[in-house]
């Protein structure tokens, strides 16, 4: 709920701003966070995180779409408030049943995260709920800067 406000009356040129060119975008942290969702619902639902191509590119966008500088798996054409709102939609729908009612197997899942420490689904989970919301704080920071489109 946070995150959809932070995006309230955001547009396109909103999505894509940089405050300066070492930072992210918007939409550069939407489908990172988006990623971070499909990560863990992969892993954790055990099916292949990259079994499509736009799978293959959430998955990269949890790491390489955020750790590396200048790099996005998603294009310039993808940076946009509804293909961005578009990934968000799907991954919730991945990942909401298993963070409304986790089996036991999954929460005592070995797995390794993406910064690559071995961690439990458990612990995955608690990661990822704090993961939303401290990127959603970047959102609004974002959006205050004075430089910011207002639309």
């Amino acid at each position: 709920v946070r995150l959809d406000q932070s995006l309230e009356g955001l547009d396109d040129a909103g999505i894509k701003w940089r405050q300066h060119e070492n930072s992210h975008t918007i939409g550069e942290i939407l489908y990172h966070i988006a990623g971070a969702e499909h990560y863990w619902a992969s892993r954790l639902n055990r099916i292949d995180p990259k079994r499509s191509e736009f799978e293959a590119k959430l998955d990269l966008a949890i790491h390489d779409g955020f750790l590396r500088e200048g790099y996005s798996p998603f294009g310039e054409s993808e940076m946009n408030l509804r293909d961005c709102s578009q990934a968000l939609d799907y991954t919730r729908t991945e990942i909401k049943p298993i963070l409304a009612n986790p089996s036991a197997e999954m929460l005592e899942m070995p797995l390794i995260s993406p910064v690559g420490d071995h961690v439990t689904g458990r612990q995955g989970l608690h990661r990822l709920v704090q993961h939303c919301g401290y990127h959603t704080g970047q959102i609004w920071m974002i959006r205050s800067h004075p430089g910011f489109p207002k639309g």
